[in-house]
Order: structure tokens, then sequence, then C-alpha cells
């Protein structure tokens, strides 16, 4: 799976589940379930011998079925044998599919046409299907702090002190809703003979390793079921039984078919052959390998058993090759055409096809949907009345699938469901629109880890291996108790309540406290004179308001207590023991696409302390804090300007809390905080060009670039001088992998200092969010 669901595979390491899963299930314990009949299926989701469908003219003819067999995108070419067939006037009377020939085949049931099935096809973008996360710049920015923490991006769950992982690396929230958009002519349409084209899509029950055939229910819905790819896709809940991809009981469903009434089988065969044993290197190459040996299994008899069998040539088209659906189609028109003379045995007269058509197809442009009401089915942990803030489509409006797919994203990006769907239900006044949640089986309390790590290559590093725990929902207003753990050169534990004070979750109150102990480095010039070690320890007090999609604004007291000492260097150096009081401010706007590589969109941050006697500081003074970037792309192609400064507000700030600069990404080439002051500026103009994207089993993609900085430390205000900035250029390197975000870099100042990094875990553009406020 190399070009749209791999990399999420080896991004997210716990891929090797599927590996595990399928073992479990073995070929043995779906051997003896295979052969099943459908008649054996449960009644629920069989049916009787379906009425032929068109003219009483064509019910005197042979019944033709059409059995689809799946294979990822080489399944696309399923359209061009359904324009071939209807080029030749060979009428369908039945389909049954698996996988995606169950999409391709449940959409022409539906009533849409072969081109326009292919249209829907080129149109989506595949590689964001495969991923549920809405779009960055759209969560809120509660969500953008867990997108940016240096988190591995794969959530556990945590229930009575067991870690549970989720069903599925992908929920199917953005596969979902395709379906349901396509197949919304057939809303209300709960028993598939009554479609146009009397269809059966085919799954697997992961309970027992039998196989379903669906033959009522939502069509949608038992079109995702029929394409989830064990632990790739989560499975489909439908009455009881977790349903999984068809093909791994009968990838060719050509005895369905018959028994659905067919009289001429006609199957097209799209599955993937096996990869020879020197090409499978990664637990990626396992899974598909042996899925498809579990598929091929099932396959045999089945293609014996049609009455034609039609196999386009595939050889360059993998199951992942999305991109290459055009290619697809027309292989699927090359070898039905191959097969003229055979289907013309087939073929009705113009004026009975085209009365076919015209029942098939129904109603060219259906009519504009008015809903009655709407109503919320599935949730339990998240309250009613945050749900009905979020959705803006209203009982008595037209449905417009824009806004209901804003509505349900909305949802989905309150972290709390698997997934969020709809379906249209009729009434005697008309359709009621049901919103559908389904809650996180592994929450409402998670688990996430994450690593950091900066080295330049010549002994200073800096590392940390992370760990966060949070508890959601924890009353109705949906307060949030996060959790963080960090060990390493700088040792963190901090904990916050996060309070909204309304349903909407505008306004909030967040207490907390934070313990840290870190060292850093103390220069003099360009001569370490000690290692200080810092504790320290905080509690505080926030109110603020969210600033909807864009970012917050808190502000609040703190009171804590700092000690510093001299680890490494002279005994005569200045110890700490201070307490530490104050009032604090804090504004983000985060309109970045990526936290590592953001492609477009701004971060403006702004930071304020005061510190005061009289909320039990030592010392009064005050820092202010600001930055900003911006990023502008054109292609692979992507430029970004940022600007980050720091004034003491004409204080005196003390030395164990000045401003620091030096190391990656800030000031590259100097050492870590080699630089420190009480006023500081930088300046940095930078550049980079993304390649390809990687094979999954690396990363996205390699970016190569680079950035040119110009700023400044100094002493006081008064030190100022621009005639003293230090000017550096950095050369970088780096990849989205499934550790994180990757860097080599070599930075080169204009007074000849030079250091090469390693680094995992850092923003790319220096001005992620954590590394700004520190209290």
């Amino acid at each position: 799976m190399d070009e749209v669901v791999a990399p999420i595979l080896g991004r997210r390491i716990v891929g090797i589940v599927i590996v595990l899963g399928l073992v479990a299930l073995g070929p043995g314990a779906l051997a003896g379930t295979a052969a099943d009949s459908p008649q054996a299926a449960p009644a629920r989701h069989a049916s009787e011998e379906a009425p032929a469908v068109g003219t009483p003219a064509a019910r005197s003819r042979p019944r033709v079925g059409l059995a689809l067999s799946g294979g990822g995108a080489r399944g696309l070419a399923h359209v061009g044998v359904l324009r071939v067939l209807e080029q030749l006037r060979v009428p369908v009377d039945c389909i049954a599919g698996t996988s995606m020939g169950s999409v391709v085949g449940g959409l022409y049931a539906s009533g849409l046409s072969p081109g326009q099935i292919e249209t829907a096809m080129k149109q989506v973008d595949w590689g964001d299907l495969f991923n549920d996360q809405p779009p960055r710049a759209d969560l809120s920015y509660r969500r953008k702090q867990d997108d940016s923490s240096d988190f591995v991006d794969f959530e556990l769950g945590l229930k009575e002190g067991r870690v549970v992982l989720p069903r599925g690396l992908i929920a199917g929230q953005k596969i979902g809703f395709l379906l349901q958009t396509l197949t919304l002519r057939t809303a209300g349409i709960d028993d598939f003979d009554r479609l146009p084209v009397p269809f059966r899509a085919v799954a697997t029950d992961l309970g027992n390793g039998g196989m379903v055939v669906l033959a009522r229910g939502d069509l949608a819905e038992a079109l995702r079921a029929s394409m989830s790819l064990p632990g790739t896709l989560a499975p489909v809940e439908i009455e009881g039984h977790l349903l999984v991809d068809g093909a791994l009981v009968r990838n060719l469903p050509v005895d369905v078919v018959r028994g659905m009434g067919a009289d001429i089988v006609i199957a097209v065969d799209v599955s993937t052959p096996l990869d020879p044993a020197e090409s499978i290197k990664t637990v990626a190459d396992v899974t598909r390998q042996v899925s498809g040996m579990l598929t091929r299994e099932n396959m045999g008899s089945e293609s014996v058993g049609a009455d034609l069998l039609i196999r386009p040539d595939l050889s360059t088209i993998s199951s992942t090759g999305f991109a290459r659906s055009g290619i697809a189609v027309t292989r699927g028109e090359e070898a039905a055409r191959a097969q003229a003379e055979a289907l013309r045995r087939y073929a009705v007269p113009d004026d009975e096809f085209t009365a076919h058509l015209a029942q098939v197809r129904g109603t060219p442009t259906p009519a504009p949907i008015r809903i009655d009401a709407v109503r919320l089915e599935g949730t339990t942990r998240v309250d009613r009345r945050i749900i009905e803030r979020k959705i803006r489509t209203r009982a008595g409006q037209t449905l417009d699938l824009d806004t209901l797919k804003a509505d349900l994203s909305r949802l989905y990006d309150l972290g709390d469901f698997e997934r969020v769907e709809y379906r249209l239900v009729p009434t005697d006044r008309g359709p009621d629109l049901v919103v559908r949640t389904r809650e996180k089986s592994w929450g409402p309390n998670y688990l996430r880890f994450g690593l950091n790590f900066v080295n330049d290559l010549e002994g200073d590093s800096d590392y940390g291996v992370l760990a966060r725990y949070t508890r959601t929902r924890m009353n109705p207003l949906g307060a949030e108790w996060r959790n963080d753990v960090r060990i390493g050169r700088t040792r963190l534990l901090a904990s916050e309540l996060f309070q909204p004070l309304d349903f909407s979750g505008r306004w909030f109150v967040a207490p907390g406290f934070q313990y840290n102990d870190r060292l850093f480095n103390d220069y003099e010039r360009d001569r370490l004179v000690a290692e200080y070690n810092v504790e320290g320890i905080t509690g505080a007090l926030d109110v603020g308001t969210e600033l909807g999609r864009y970012g917050e604004i808190r502000a609040g007291a703190i009171r804590g207590r700092v000690r510093a000492s001299a680890r490494v260097g002279a005994s005569s150096l200045p110890r700490f023991d201070i307490g530490s009081g104050g009032w604090t401010a804090h504004l983000v706007i985060d309109r970045f696409d990526n936290p590592y590589f953001p492609f477009r969109g701004q971060l403006a941050l702004l930071d304020l302390f005061l510190s005061r006697r009289d909320m039990g500081a030592d010392l009064s003074y005050a820092k202010l804090l600001g930055s900003y970037t911006q990023v502008i792309s054109r292609g692979r192609h992507h430029l970004y300007m940022s600007a980050t400064g720091g004034t003491n507000l004409g204080s005196d700030v003390p030395f164990y809390d000045n401003f620091t600069l030096g190391g990656f990404l800030s000031l590259s080439g100097y050492k870590e905080a080699q630089l420190r002051g009480q006023v500081f500026g930088v300046a940095r103009l930078g550049y980079f060009v993304k390649s390809e994207p990687l094979s999954g089993r690396l990363g996205r993609g390699v970016g190569v670039g680079g950035y040119v900085e110009a700023g400044n430390a100094w002493a006081t205000n008064a030190d100022v001088n621009l005639g003293d900035l230090i000017y550096t250029g950095t050369l970088v390197v780096g990849s989205d992998t499934i550790f994180g975000p990757i860097y080599l870099a070599y930075g080169q100042s204009d007074n000849g200092h030079g250091s090469f990094y390693l680094s995992v875990g850092r923003s790319f553009t220096g001005t992620n969010a954590s590394i700004f406020r520190s209290y």
C-alpha cells in the first residue's frame, strides 16, 4: 500500500496489529466458511430471488447478472466494463460486488451512469480521503495543540488500567461521507431489491469469519462495510455484527449473483496477484501478501462458475494506485471489447435497451430535498446541547451538502467520535435528517507518546521522551484534564484542567500546575563557564476565550518557586532560591496547515509576563515576547517569513529568566542558549521545495531548502544596535517520517560560528507554540 493507505500504516507504527489480526483469523479459520452459500448467512442479509428489471419482453430473456471483484484502485476498471456493456446493449439485471467492486456496483445499481461514476472517482482526493483528520486550519485551537506537541500521530485509549487500541488506523469518516453523498438518490430505500438494479454487497463477519451478504439497510453503510480492510479501516457494525472487507471470504461473488436468480453471470476479476518473495520486506508488504493469499483461496472456484470471465490487464496499477484511475477505466474497456463477440449473445434490441436504461437511470436530476426535522442518535458521553450548537442544518431548509459536510466536520473535530454519519429517513411530511455519532470505543481517556531530539554532532544534545494522558468529557460542559510528562535533559510534569463555562465552549477557566527540571549552558562569549540546573514549580489559574478555529486568548495569575545552581562550573557562581509570581497573558493565532512542514497559513504569538512582589515574587519585572510567521506556496515551492522579538519593557529581568538564542532554528551556528539578554530580535527568511512523496514505508516526502537569519540578544534596551546584528545561514534537508519530522542541517554565522544538527520532532519554521511559552 504505497501511495495512499501505506503512509498512514507506516506513520502509525501500530500497523503491525493488522498482521496479528489476519494471522489470528488464519486461512484455516476462513476456509470453512468461504464455501458457505449466501443462503447460509443470516436471513436479514439475504433475500429471495429478485424480480427481473426491465420491460415485459426482458423478462422472457435470460437474466444477466454481474459479479465484480475487489482490488482497490484496480477496481475502477469495472467502470470501463460497464461502459462497454451499455455500448453493446447488454442489460444488467442484478449485481453483486466485493470491496471496490461493491462500491462501483452499488453506485451503478443506484442509478449512476458509468460516466458519472468515473467523474466522481476522478474528483476524489484519495490521499485526503484516507486521512480522517479535518484540514488543520479548520481545527479548534485545543485540537491544534494536540497536533503540534511532538506526539506521534496515533491515539491509544486507557480503560480500567488497560491500554485499548482503536479498531482501525482509519475510522473512515471521509469515506463514509463520500459514499453517503454519492448514494443520496437512494435515501429511503432499505431493500436493495428496490434499487434500480437489484444489488448485494459481500462482507466478512469479524466475529466468526463467515460471509455476510448485505441485501438490506443503508446502501452507503453496506458499501463501506464491504471495503473495510482489517486493521486499516475500522469495521462497520451492522445489527450487532462487526463487518470487514468481503474479499477475505468471497472476492468474486459469482455464487451470490446466482442466488439472485441470474441465468447468465458475467464476472470481472481485478484482484491483485501475489508479490514475489524477494519483494516482501516490510510489515505493509507482509500484510498485503497475507491478504492476497486469503483472497486467492476463495477466487478459484468462483471464476470457474462464471459464464463469462473478464480479466483486465492491470499489471501497471497497484491496489492503491488511485492516481491512475483513468488508465484502470481504459483497461477495463479494452478487456470488455476483447470479448465483444461473446457479450453480444446477451444483447437486446435498441428499443428494449433504451427502456431498460430509462428505468435504471430514473430521474436524471433528483429534486431538492427539504428537511422536515433534524434528529441526533448515538451520543452518550457528549452533551446534546454541545452537539446541537455545532449543527447549522435546520429543519425546513433544503439539504445543502456543503453545509452538512461542515456540520459533520465540526462534530468530528470535537475528538470524541470515531465516525459521524447521516442518513435521510422518509416520513409523511418529508425526510428527517438523522445525524448519528459513533463514540470512540477506546475513549474517553487517551494516551499519546512522542519523541524530541536535537544533536549538534559535537556532543551537545537535547532529548526527551514525552507522554500525554487526557481525560475528556468529565462533566456536561466538556471539561478536559490534560497531563504531560517529559523525561530527558529537560524533565517536565504538567497538569491542566480545561473547564468550559458554557455549552459553546468559547469561554473557559484553566487551573493547572507545572514542575520542570532542566539543564542549560551558561556562556561568556564562546566559552562555556557553567552548566546550570534550574528547577521550578508553579501553579496557575487562567481564564480565556477560544477565537473559533483561529486561536485563543487567555490571562491569569501564576505563583511558584524557582531554584538554580551550577551543576558544572566554578563554585563561586550564583545560586538562586526565589519565589515567583505575577500576571500572565497569552494570545495565539494558528492557521498553519501543518505544524512541521507548513505549506500555507500564519502563526502569531504574543506572551506577557508581569512578575510582582505582591504576588509572591522576590523581584518585580516584565517580559513581552511576540512572533509572526507567514508561509506562501506555489506548487512544490514554499517561502516563509518570520519575525520574533522580546523585551523587558524597561524593567530589569533577572539572569535566570533572560531570553536566550542559539541552536537549531534559532541563529543556527551558535550553541543552544549561547546568546542571552533582556531584549532580543530575530528575522528569518526561508525557502524549501518538497519532493514527490517517499515510499509509504518511510514518510510523506523530503523537503530541501534553507533560511537566512539576522538577530541578536542585548543586555538592556539601551544596548540595542542594528550594527550588532548577527547574520546566519542554514541549509536543511527534512522529511515528515514515521518517527515525526526529521531534519539534517548545517548553520553558519557571519563571524565564524558553525554547527551541524540532527533533529527529530521540531518545526522547520522554529515557531512551535510550545517553545515560546515558559513561565
